[in-house]
């Protein structure tokens, strides 16, 4: 079921047609009071505004002499805006007008690449009819310094038919058609165009106060910026029934063309086409969520929201197949998608707790597609864009984001052999080439440059010009322990793909991929665990593993999070955690940065105090990244950057919130970055305490933090796909110490076409089973599931 909640009124729509050099369409962003438009090619905050245009539809009111344009008349009047539809296809303002027990829904949605849609409803209780003066609003943002084309300013104009204005480029430029139409049948009267700079301007102006419109090159002086908006009036009357309840619908359009007659043609053939893109866009958004976990019972309320953001902002950065990308891909960012592996992998790792075919498709698509064995960083056109300042093309390394360790979760869970064919070649491939072109010349793993490590510019690597800088003199611990960490998976998936038959693994493989001696390749990557496991712990020094220059011959004094990664990889030894213990809870900062603030940071953080038998110490520290992040994404507030809650960000800094002027961690960096939903992650693996042991076998741990140890509460996630099973969780309060905790699990049956067979057919088998226990918290209890 599609989450209905009292969601931020702030967020995205998901552009699909977006990508950042075959086809920069834009993104689409919400704008105060009940706003949603373009931003193209993206947030110009994200390119030194080096944005070519913005392009909002707005929606405005006047009821009596009441005016509600600008977010201050909305305040003013104690208005109320709440969002109860926040998906990617999807987004959705309430707006609650106390004086008249007025909603006004305002639902926005693409009709296509060129359309933004609209749908309002007015639902009223009124004892006799009243009349309302509805706006629509375009509000516009031309940068000429980008524009690249002979023009000067902005005209606009009334279009072809009423309930329609265009706005566009003279001499020449992109025209803008906004208009809308009854969709009850109901009477619609139409006022004349305003036309004025500003949405300030337009509440002036509805007042029915002269405001002179602009000339056709008026601009911002500071930046030169053209400013103008643009406004339709109509004029309904709400009736009530017998009971006095009085409901309206209108449809509104804005479209974009390259001409009047194109965009023009674009918004009719929207207006005929904007229910089916309405019911489009309702059933993918209902496919998605019928699988898709969510939280219920006694969770924090920005806990239940806040996994909803999380899901749609991974659904809006897995991007459509573009370019040499042959199928779907993570874009690691919804502004200027490119292919990144460790972002990627630790995305669709998140995604597969709500879509695990999904998941396992895009990182397929990222090894099976990648032009070269180490998976530079690239666009869709299969252009670098991590080239190190000696020329190097470069790619994110094993140990950001531990993209093998993140595939081979996905695989424990499905067991898929077939999968993992198709997967191995590359990965073998992606580690082979780090061992042959990433070693020095005694052996030891290096970077070539800070980009490469994901760590960019980092203290750890001495004085840098740039991210591109040279840094192959350091030997950085947490490269050495990753290799560990991935030669021992490789090894692991050797040994299973040698086992089985050909018939059991694959149904048709040929070329390379038949020709792997998988015995030999095991016992190979086995030999090179063993070897990193001993250079990792040679890097042990003066009670910390520390990195190593290898030109002025000393160990690093600093002190890092990303050291405590030998944990995490299995390459450190049981003295060397005891002596890490305090670090684990007490961790050193990572380059200056909080140790909570980069997602891959954090990743690392709590797999390695789990790694240390600390499962109450790892859910504390995930709460307290899941609280901050949660809070901060279901916020109200634009931040004081102009920084959207309601989707997910890039990562987290330290800000000063309160009267107290208490610190706490916010959400901060790149508008829809997929990775800040490492919140999903850190719930379901260490509060809810569940682990991928073998297909078809789990462990639960559940460890509540201490603010949720309520006696008493009750704590649910579900639907939660796992491999051929649904999982569903209920996890008690019983005191402090104690928990306990329901999990039932439901076996679809599934015939041999592949569909799920009726219900109504099944036989006398169980399909589904159920399990209960008490226990202490962080006490794991292991299912074998049917």
């Amino acid at each position: 079921m599609v989450p209905h909640d009292d969601f931020t009124p702030h967020g995205y729509l998901d552009n699909p047609y977006h990508s950042w050099k075959l086809n920069p369409s834009g993104v689409l962003r919400s704008r105060v009071p009940l706003g949603m438009g373009w931003h193209v090619p993206n947030l110009g905050s994200y390119a030194r505004n080096q944005f070519q245009y913005t392009a909002h539809l707005m929606i405005g009111l006047k009821i009596g002499k009441m005016v509600l344009i600008t977010p201050e008349d909305f305040k003013r009047h104690n208005c109320t805006i709440i969002s109860h539809l926040h998906t990617k296809n999807r987004f959705e303002y309430t707006c609650i007008i106390p004086r008249y027990q007025l909603t006004l829904t305002v639902r926005y949605f693409l009709v296509n690449e060129d359309a933004l849609g609209c749908i309002l409803a007015f639902d009223a209780q009124v004892k006799q009819p009243l009349p309302i003066t509805c706006y629509l609003i375009h509000v516009h943002t031309h940068n000429p310094h980008t524009s690249r084309l002979w023009e000067h300013g902005l005209y606009a104009i009334r279009g072809p038919q009423q309930g329609v204005a265009m706005l566009g480029l003279a001499s020449e430029g992109d025209v803008f058609v906004h208009g809308m139409r009854s969709a009850d049948a109901g009477p619609l009267t139409f006022g004349e165009m305003g036309h004025v700079v500003a949405l300030e301007d337009a509440a002036i102006w509805a007042h029915d106060i002269a405001v002179a419109s602009p000339n056709i090159t008026e601009h911002e002086e500071s930046t030169g910026w053209q400013a103008r908006t643009v406004i339709v009036p109509s004029t309904l009357t709400l009736e009530g029934d017998t009971t006095g309840s009085a409901h309206r619908v209108i449809n509104a359009v804005l479209a974009r063309g390259v001409s009047q007659d194109q965009s023009y043609q674009r918004w009719l053939d929207s207006m005929e086409e904007i229910a089916r893109a309405d019911a489009d866009h309702r059933a993918d958004d209902e496919d998605f969520w019928h699988r898709a976990p969510q939280l219920s019972g006694d969770w924090p309320a920005s806990w239940r929201r806040g996994l909803v953001y999380d899901l749609e902002t991974l659904r809006m950065v897995m991007r459509p197949s573009a370019g040499i990308v042959g199928s779907s891909y993570d874009g690691m960012q919804i502004q200027a998608p490119r292919l990144v592996l460790a972002e990627a992998a630790m995305d669709v790792l998140f995604l597969s707790y709500a879509d695990p075919a999904l998941a396992a498709e895009v990182i397929l698509g990222h090894f099976e597609s990648a032009p070269r064995p180490n998976l530079p960083c690239m666009r869709e056109d299969g252009s670098y864009n991590m080239v190190a300042d000696d020329g190097e093309v470069c790619g994110t390394a094993p140990e950001w984001g531990f993209p093998i360790w993140c595939c081979d979760q996905l695989f424990r869970r499905t067991g898929d052999l077939h999968w993992l064919r198709r997967l191995y070649p590359g990965v073998a491939a992606y580690i082979r080439w780090w061992l042959e072109h990433r070693r020095d010349a005694e052996g030891w793993l290096v970077y070539n440059c800070s980009w490469e490590s994901g760590q960019d510019v980092s203290s750890r690597f001495g004085p840098q010009q740039t991210g591109g800088s040279i840094i192959q003199h350091v030997r950085p611990v947490d490269l050495q322990a990753s290799m560990v960490q991935s030669a021992a998976i490789l090894a692991r998936w050797a040994a299973l793909l040698a086992e089985a038959s050909p018939d059991a693994s694959s149904a048709a493989l040929t070329g390379s991929e038949s020709l792997i001696d998988f015995a030999a390749e095991a016992a190979q990557w086995r030999l090179i665990a063993d070897e990193f496991t001993v250079k990792t712990r040679l890097m042990w020094q003066d009670g910390w593993f520390r990195d190593y220059d290898s030109v002025t011959k000393e160990w690093s004094t600093q002190q890092d999070t990303m050291h405590l990664a030998p944990i995490f990889c299995g390459a450190a030894g049981w003295g060397h955690i005891e002596q890490l213990r305090p670090a684990l809870v007490q961790p050193p900062n990572h380059s200056g940065w909080m140790p909570l603030s980069w997602p891959p940071v954090m990743m690392t953080l709590a797999g390695s105090i789990a790694a240390a038998a600390m499962p109450v110490d790892a859910a504390e520290v995930a709460a307290r990244f899941i609280d901050a992040s949660y809070r901060s994404t279901d916020s109200h507030d634009i931040d004081a950057h102009g920084g959207l809650p309601g989707v997910t960000r890039e990562y987290r800094q330290l800000a000063t919130v309160g009267k107290w002027g208490a610190q706490e961690y916010v959400n901060a960096g790149i508008e829809g970055y997929g990775w800040g939903a490492l919140s999903v992650y850190l719930l379901m693996r260490y509060i809810i305490g569940l682990r991928e042991e073998e297909v078809g076998k789990i462990t639960l741990a559940p460890a509540f933090p201490q603010a949720l140890r309520r006696a008493g509460a009750v704590y649910q996630v579900g639907p939660l796909p796992w491999g051929k099973y649904e999982l569903h969780t209920t996890c008690t309060v019983q005191n402090s110490q104690r928990y306990h905790m329901q999990v039932k699990c439901i076996v679809p049956l599934i015939v041999s076409d592949g569909q799920q067979l009726d219900l109504d057919a099944l036989s006398r088998e169980p399909v589904e089973q159920q399990w209960e226990w008490d226990g202490a918290w962080g006490e794991p209890h292991t299912l074998q599931l049917p």
